[in-house]
């Protein structure tokens, strides 16, 4: 709600789709500059404390936005800086949040786990757009953070509740440097891993940055107003959404690489139509459809890394992991040049192209059938076998 809402406040109030991409690349940047350690930090610190922390930190930083707003006080720089801070805090999506998920439920509920959370998550995004666009155009952006601020709260309130973890923190072993370079040389090591987080760098560097053209495309070519323009984004939540529920019902293991593949391919491809289309009814439906290759995507890459990684090191792959997902600040400053040099629908056409192209090379050098068989079962090969 306040990422869409910001957005499409700094583009009607700067009429620059370089600012727009700002606003995306201030709150993804500090994934690739904290994501290690705090996986490293998650595994010695009690994650329901860290959660809390983080959502408190959200809470105050979100209403000093609100506050701003609502006396017209609210600058871009603003933006930029509370975006930063909330993306500290959304950094420990996966070391945290995720790893302990995938703890509550269990080896043997991994997939339907992760694709009831994953279900859940594109509801708020189907909601939370269609909000911002409502406060932006009927209330104003002040209405868009304090509301932010206090679902955040709430948070805090549920979170306070949550019983034990099955499984204590660890708060032995190698100190944070290490523990960060343990996780970096194991990734290298395992081959599948080093796959899977490869396929991640793809997306974030030349999939998901599409996002901030959207409200630009929506603006300039389609010709719409803030709270059609929320619906759109909406519509990729909603997509994402019904995939997500698929996957939870239909968990099979055997196929988890080729949805994350399939996933990953199918959204890079409605990006493309999305960038071509002239309809906004067209725009929707495409928009849709890559919502259905969002969640083939991120149900199983938050539920992959449990199949293959060992429990003593998995919240540093996890910390990696969200050093992989924090290269998206690159792509967003690549997909800004290219909209400042050719104009937001060709440049996003070309990263398309940019992200197909890639995940054909990755998967085409990367992959071999036996790991494939290995990752459809979720079986570890012995260990003289990890390190190839």
């Amino acid at each position: 709600m306040e990422l869409v809402a910001s957005s499409v406040f700094v583009l009607f109030a700067t009429d620059s789709a370089f600012a727009v991409v700002l606003v995306n690349f201030a709150r993804s940047a500090p994934m690739i500059l904290v994501g290690a350690f705090v996986g490293a930090l998650a595994e010695r610190v009690d994650r329901k404390k860290l959660l809390i922390v983080g959502a408190a930190v959200l809470s105050v930083s979100t209403l000093v936005l609100g506050v701003l707003a609502a006396h017209d006080e609210i600058k871009l720089w603003h933006l930029l800086v509370g975006g930063f801070v909330n993306g500290v805090v959304f950094s420990s999506e996966f070391p945290v949040r995720r790893s302990l998920l995938g703890e509550y439920a269990g080896m043997d509920r991994i997939g339907a786990g992760m694709g009831l959370d994953s279900f859940t998550r594109n509801a708020t995004r189907v909601i939370g757009p269609a909000l911002g666009g409502v406060f932006l155009q009927f209330v104003g952006l002040d209405g868009a953070f304090f509301t932010a601020a206090a679902v955040y709260v709430v948070t805090i309130a549920l979170m306070w509740h949550l019983s034990p973890r099955p499984t204590p923190a660890a708060t032995a072993g190698p100190n944070m440097l290490t523990a960060v370079v343990d996780g970096f040389r194991y990734a290298r090591r395992d081959r599948l891993i080093f796959w899977f987080l490869t396929v991640t760098v793809i997306m974030n560097l030349f999939a998901f940055p599409y996002q901030a053209t959207v409200p630009v495309i929506a603006r300039e070519v389609l010709r719409l107003e803030p709270f059609p323009i929320s619906l759109l984004v909406a519509a990729e939540g909603a997509g994402a959404m019904l995939g997500s529920l698929a996957i939870a019902l239909w968990d099979r293991p055997r196929r988890y690489v080729a949805i994350y593949t399939g996933g990953a391919a199918l959204f890079m491809i409605a990006i493309l139509g999305f960038a071509s289309s002239p309809w906004y009814g067209l725009s929707l439906a495409i928009v849709f459809v890559g919502g259905l290759g969002i969640a083939g995507f991120t149900t199983l890459q938050g539920t992959l890394p449990f199949l293959l990684a060992p429990p003593e090191i998995r919240g540093r792959i996890m910390g990696v992991l969200s050093v992989c997902i924090g290269v998206g600040p690159i792509g967003y400053l690549h997909l800004g040049l290219l909209t400042e040099l050719w104009g937001a629908p060709v440049a996003t056409m070309v990263i398309a192209v940019e992200a197909l192209i890639a995940l054909a090379l990755a998967t085409f050098f990367l992959m071999h059938p036996a790991l494939r068989i290995r990752a459809g079962t979720g079986d570890s090969p012995p260990p003289s076998n990890r390190h190839p």
